[in-house]
C-alpha cells in the first residue's frame, strides 16, 4: 500500500470520525432534549394526576354532603309526612265529634222544645176543659 493510498485512508478516516462524532453529539443533544421533554411531560402529567385526585376528593366531599342532606331531607320529609297523616287523622276525629256534639245541642233543644209544646198543649188543653165546663 502506498503512502498516498495510506493518507488517503486516514483522510477518509478522520472524516468518518469526525462525521461519526458530529453524528454521536446530535444523538446526545437529541437524547437530551429528549429527556428535557420527557422530564416535562412527566411533571405536567404528576400536576394533572394531583389536580385530579384533589378534584376527586373535593368531589367526594361534595357528594358525601349532597348524600347526608339528602337522607336528613329524606327523613324530614317522612316525618312530616306522618305529622301531616296524624293531623289529617286528628280533624277528621275533631269534626266527627264536633258533629256529634251538635246533634247532640239540637236533640237536647228538640226535645226541649217538644217538652215546652208539651207543656203550652197540657195549659191549652186545661184551658179547654175549663172552658168546657163553663161554657
Amino acid at each position: 500500500v502506498s503512502k498516498n493510498e495510506l493518507d488517503w485512508f486516514n483522510r477518509d478516516l478522520e472524516i468518518q470520525v469526525k462525521k461519526w462524532q458530529q453524528e454521536k453529539k446530535e444523538n446526545q443533544d437529541n437524547l437530551k432534549a429528549l429527556r428535557n421533554t420527557a422530564k416535562k411531560h412527566t411533571d405536567t402529567n404528576d400536576r394533572y394526576s394531583k389536580t385530579i385526585d384533589e378534584k376527586e376528593k373535593q368531589y367526594n366531599t361534595y357528594l358525601n354532603t349532597y348524600l347526608e342532606t339528602s337522607n336528613k331531607l329524606a327523613n324530614k320529609k317522612v316525618k312530616l309526612e306522618e305529622l301531616i297523616k296524624k293531623s289529617q287523622d286528628d280533624c277528621q276525629e275533631r269534626v266527627k265529634r264536633a258533629v256529634e256534639a251538635e246533634m247532640s245541642v239540637l236533640k237536647n233543644w228538640k226535645e226541649t222544645e217538644v217538652c215546652k209544646l208539651n207543656g203550652i198543649a197540657a195549659n191549652a188543653e186545661a184551658n179547654l176543659k175549663m172552658l168546657s165546663r163553663y161554657g
